[in-house]
């Protein structure tokens, strides 16, 4: 063997192992980068499910609000009907006192 072929035995060897070391590298990066990419989504995911139960409870308080706010308005209807029954018997009653005097 001459010395040529040496050297370009080794070249080729040395390509060789840096061409595998360099597509090993992109590799890695890419497997990286997918990685990182799952946790993101799965980060996403978790604040996604949060959201969705945050607005579950804002639902439910939201609910709960509105059957009370109509509970008061039947309430109010229910005082206020009160409220003009007694006024008609006390104009009654007035006029009664009123038609008695007379």
């Amino acid at each position: 063997m001459d010395y040529t072929s040496i050297i370009l035995a080794i070249s080729a060897a040395i390509l060789s192992g840096m061409g595998t070391a360099i597509i090993s590298g992109i590799r890695e990066t890419r497997r990286e980068k997918n990685r990182q990419n799952e946790r993101e989504q799965d980060q996403l995911k978790l604040e996604i499910k949060d959201l969705k139960i945050s607005l579950y409870k804002l639902e439910r308080d939201l609910t709960e609000w509105k059957d009370k706010y109509y509970n008061a308005i039947q309430d109010l209807i229910v005082v206020k009907s009160e409220l003009e029954n007694a006024l008609v018997q006390l104009n009654l009653v007035e006029l009664n006192e009123l038609d008695s005097e007379i």
